[in-house]
């Protein structure tokens, strides 16, 4: 998508390279052009340059119409470089480098760039933005290709990040000089001439502020449509890059050859080359022998598995990985992590051996299976933020306003207020929540009869969610104030937006959480959303069980659903969360305790049970002698309606009372028509008691 930065009645001004070419540039000046610009009354009289030494005249003059420099700042110039000219008897297209570094070097402040563009288009000089003086890239950019030009793309650009969001104010300041040290570089001032490769080059080799600035130039080359996708920000070092120092050059290649072949997601298969890596610091430390997985065996293993469940935090390091934010430095790592070592092991050597690499000494899933310990300790275990804290967030998500935000960020308000509302209330994973589109929230337009219940129209809306890591794309129902916030953010989010492609997909999106032209980081809910949330609830930043995360407010979400009376189904909780498997629907289900003893207490009908004795033969023969015996744990009572007796703790005494001792009490329990069952009975506890006793 192009946008149009001028006025339509206004014709955009087309590129025109200046060609050397169509001058004729002889080899040596003669004698007569010597005399004709022998003194500075010739050198600044135009007309007499142009009837006498046109060779060397018109490509000055024409140089000098393109350029921004002022008409006297030029006639100096051009007689100073007319007279070192006359003085070295050679024409200046044909001086060296260090000539023309010499002379730009004696030459004034104003005229230099106008100079510049000479020694650029008829000399030597392919590089002007490095020379030494050269500090202002956009007035030398505007010199050399033409200041009309460059000021129009300057415009195109300016008008796009505006729409962006980006501020007009900002960009005057620092997109100017960005874009001429971007066309010198490139050696073209048009912008469909930019490329990924020079983007990147550039913000590689420049500072941070200039790399950042860099960044923006290709959000708004994206909305133009001239790149596919925007760069990064900043020229850092990505996750992607790992050191291999200390670790046997042998074992990195067949890490790397690992990573450049599997097809895992980006992330995960980042995630296991790291634990391989890792694995080849302890094997250079404790057996430098072993360098590539054929040389591993069983003994390797045993040994492998014993060294991680010793292993403690900052163990086999990489130099790259981060050291700040570690804070439980020396302690043993957790059993998830030494699941995960001897999983990514796992699947390393079972991938080697399928992929026909070589043939292993060993069974990985044998040999390098996670001990029953570690299985058992790192089980399901939902990590539910605390009740009382997540009401708080929940009410925290619809009530933010201006006053709430921490610091000046750059997001607009309503695009906080819609991610916030989306966290709580929907229940999804913040990089689902970051590649939502702009028309995934549809509202409830008809009403909604199920199992004699009836949902009015407009009570809920259906989002649609993105394809995740474990599930389809797929539509689920969230509360109607979720559309509400993400429609005040759509009046106000910038629509000269260019899609962005879908790394899982592999198609272009418009995403809703699209702003100054790049996709929303999955960092902002834990870094931004969730602080302001704490701080307008007035709660913590971690509660019982560590820092409130984005992914523990899913199962916040997931587990609130399954708590109240009436609330959904396992299975119906596993598609509203996007699980392939119920099994892993229960890593985000906490029954609270209370709950529990509620449904152990309406449950739990043994307690509720009364032993009774019948007698058969008494029923056959249909006489009047009891044939109903309630064992009471000492005696049995004969009242037929002893459930209903309103003296059931005063037996001893009573006539209907026969003690377990007696003849009569072990002649009953004698007889072979006598069968035992049992009848629910309600109980209080003292009755439980002492018939326990």
């Amino acid at each position: 998508m192009k946008t149009s930065v001028a006025n339509a009645s206004v014709k955009p001004v087309e590129y025109v390279p200046f060609e050397a070419s169509q001058y004729p540039l002889p080899e040596a000046i003669s004698a007569t052009q010597r005399e004709a610009i022998r003194t500075i009354r010739q050198r600044v009289d135009w007309a007499h340059l142009s009837a006498h030494v046109p060779e060397l005249f018109y490509p000055l003059r024409d140089i000098a119409r393109r350029s921004s420099t002022s008409q006297e700042f030029v006639v100096r110039a051009i007689a100073r470089l007319l007279k070192h000219v006359y003085e070295c008897q050679r024409p200046y297209w044909l001086w060296s480098e260090a000539q023309w570094r010499a002379h730009l070097t004696g030459s004034g402040l104003a005229a230099r760039p106008y100079l510049t563009a000479v020694a650029y288009h008829l000399g030597p000089i392919r590089q002007p933005q490095r020379l030494p003086y050269a500090r202002q890239p956009s007035v030398y950019a505007m010199t050399i290709f033409g200041e009309v030009f460059v000021k129009q793309e300057l415009a195109r650009l300016q008008v796009v990040l505006v729409a962006l969001g980006y501020s007009a104010s900002s960009q005057s300041r620092t997109l100017s000089k960005v874009l001429g040290l971007l066309m010198l570089e490139n050696g073209d001032p048009r912008l469909e001439s930019f490329t990924p490769t020079l983007l990147r080059q550039e913000q590689a080799n420049r500072t941070e502020s200039i790399s950042r600035n860099i960044g923006m130039v290709s959000h708004g080359l994206a909305a133009l449509g001239i790149l596919e996708r925007p760069l990064r920000m900043r020229n850092y070092v990505g996750w992607r890059e790992k050191s291999t120092q200390g670790i046997d050059p042998e074992w990195v290649h067949w890490c790397r050859r690992w990573r450049d072949t599997s097809t895992l997601r980006p992330r995960t298969k980042e995630s296991t080359y790291s634990l391989i890596l890792r694995t080849g610091l302890w094997l250079a430390q404790t057996h430098p022998e072993v360098r590539t997985p054929e040389t591993w065996q069983m003994s390797t293993c045993a040994a492998f598995i014993a060294a991680v469940d010793e292993l403690r935090v900052g163990d086999w390091s990489l130099d790259s990985a981060p050291r700040k934010g570690v804070t439980r430095y020396g302690q043993p790592i957790r059993t998830n992590s030494k699941h995960s070592f001897l999983h990514s092991m796992r699947r390393f050597f079972i991938d080697v051996e399928l992929w026909g690499w070589g043939r292993l000494q060993f069974r990985p899933r044998h040999h390098l299976a996670t001990p029953r310990t570690v299985s058992f300790a790192s089980g399901v275990n939902p990590r539910v933020i605390d009740d009382a804290i997540w009401l708080k967030l929940v009410w925290a998500s619809l009530n933010l306003t201006r006053a709430d935000l921490l610091c000046e960020i750059h997001y607009p308000l309503a695009m906080i207020q819609a991610l916030a509302v989306l966290w709580t209330h929907a229940g999804l994973r913040k990089n689902e929540i970051a590649r939502l589109s702009i028309d995934c929230a549809q509202a409830q337009t008809q009403d909604v009869a199920e199992e004699g219940q009836t949902v009015p129209a407009g009570t809920l809306c259906y989002l649609q969610v993105p394809p995740s890591k474990t599930f389809k794309a797929y539509v689920k129902p969230v509360a109607a104030v979720v559309k509400d916030k993400i429609d005040a953010w759509l009046q106000q989010r910038p629509t000269e937006q260019a899609a962005l492609w879908d790394e899982r997909t592999g198609e272009k999106v418009r995403y809703l959480f699209q702003y100054r032209g790049k996709r929303l980081g999955t960092g902002v809910i834990n870094d931004t959303i969730i602080p302001m949330l704490c701080a307008k609830a007035g709660v913590p930043l971690a509660d019982s069980r560590g820092r409130i995360t984005s992914h523990r407010g899913r199962a916040s979400a997931v587990t609130a659903l399954a708590s109240v009376p009436r609330g959904m189904s396992l299975v119906e909780l596993m598609q509203w969360s996007g699980h392939s498997s119920p099994t892993s629907t229960l890593h985000y289900l906490r029954i609270r305790p209370t709950q529990l003893a509620a449904a152990f207490v309406k449950a739990d009908q043994m307690a509720h049970m009364i032993s009774l004795l019948v007698d058969h033969d008494v029923i056959a023969r249909q006489s009047g002698d009891p044939y109903l015996n309630y064992d009471l744990g000492n005696s049995y009572c004969t009242n037929p309606f002893w459930s209903t007796c309103a003296h059931r703790m005063a037996c001893i005494g009573c006539d209907f009372n026969l003690p377990k001792a007696s003849a009569q009490g072990q002649a009953l329990e004698s007889k072979a028509s006598v069968r035992r069952y049992l009848e629910e009975v309600p109980l209080t506890a003292d009755e439980r008691d002492h018939r326990r006793g």
